[in-house]
This record gives C-alpha cells, structure tokens and sequence, in this order.
C-alpha cells in the first residue's frame, strides 16, 4: 500500500514523526470500492474513517421530498465518513458513494480510539484537523446560504475546475442545489471562466 500521500496530508497540520507514522500505518486496512458502490448509507451506522489513495466519493442526504442533495465531494487526499455517526455510534444522515473506482485505507473505530489513546501526534493532529474542519463547513455553510448559484458554481471553478470534467453535472447540479438543465444555464452565463 502506498501510504506517502497519508503521510503528507497529515503533515500538512501537523509535524508527523516516521516512527509515529509507522505505528499508525500497521491500524489502516486497504479497501477497494468499486465506482457507483455506497461506502455507507444513510441511517446506518457508519464503522469505518476512511483516507482517500485514489478516486472520488460523493457524500449526500436525501431530502424529505425524497431527492438526492450532495453536500462533499472527497477525492485524493480527503479523508472521509460520517463523525457523528462513527464517534457516537448513531445512524448517519448521510450516505457516500463512490463516483469512481475508489482506492482507501480506512481505520475501524478501535483501531482509531487506539491510536487517539496510544499515538499523541495522531491525537494532536486530531484536535488541529477538527479545528480546520469546522472552520471550513462555517464557510461552506454561510456559502451556501448567501451565495447565488451562479456565485456558487464561480467559486467551484475558482477552488476546484478540475470537477466539471471529472463529477457528473448532475451531481455537481444537487451540489449547487439547482436542476441540470439550471446548471447547463449557469455554465452558459458563466462560460468565460
């Protein structure tokens, strides 16, 4: 398994010492989720915190009325679950699907109470990574209520225009919170980006 992508994510936030790193890497498994597969489902219980090696995951929830909104997409280098399902033991919101033949490494929730308990630089990277989490889904969220769709589908393209040729437009639709044949109307106005 090639963990050095692992690795540099985690030093991103935090200096991560090999020998650390070596400890952590024997608590991963190597799972292969083949494209269109559900990795969890919403109102279940989600077992796995899974790092992205290879591939691209949707998260979503479906909406009373019954249809699908994404909220994330997690490509190379994200890691990606359900937290308040996994760390409480409660059924998810949530489900994420695998848009892509999908590559992971994923740590069971002993496995991860075990390295917060027994590795102090995974439990420090812990604390500075939620910190950065949070802060993001606050922007994302005052994005996503003040932003028009046009503004929003211009921030993609700003901070991530490798999704229009590599996520479905009718994902990259629910994402915005918009029909298709809305998006194929902003993509029209917004062509010049």
């Amino acid at each position: 398994m090639d963990t050095h992508l692992l690795l540099k994510t985690l030093r991103e936030r935090h200096h991560f010492p090999q020998e650390e790193f070596q400890k952590f890497i024997l608590l991963f498994q190597e799972r292969f989720v083949p494209k269109n597969e559900l990795l969890f489902q919403q109102d279940a219980v989600v077992k796995h915190l899974a790092f992205v090696l290879k591939g691209c995951l949707r998260q979503y929830h479906n909406t009373p009325e019954g249809t699908e909104r994404t909220i994330f997409f997690a490509e190379e280098g994200w890691w990606c679950g359900e937290m308040d399902s996994f760390i409480n033991r409660t059924p998810s919101t949530m489900s994420m699907q695998a848009l892509e033949d999908c590559q992971l490494i994923y740590l069971n929730r002993e496995n991860w109470e075990y390295a917060t308990r027994t590795i102090p630089d995974y439990a420090l990277y812990q604390i500075i990574n939620r910190g950065h989490t949070v802060a993001k889904l606050k922007n994302m969220l005052s994005n996503m209520a003040t932003e028009t769709p046009d503004e929003k589908y211009r921030r993609i393209m700003k901070e991530s225009p490798h999704w229009i040729n590599r996520i479905p437009q009718y994902h990259i639709a629910s994402y915005l919170g918009v029909t298709p044949e809305t998006l194929s109307r902003i993509r029209k106005r917004n062509r010049h980006l």
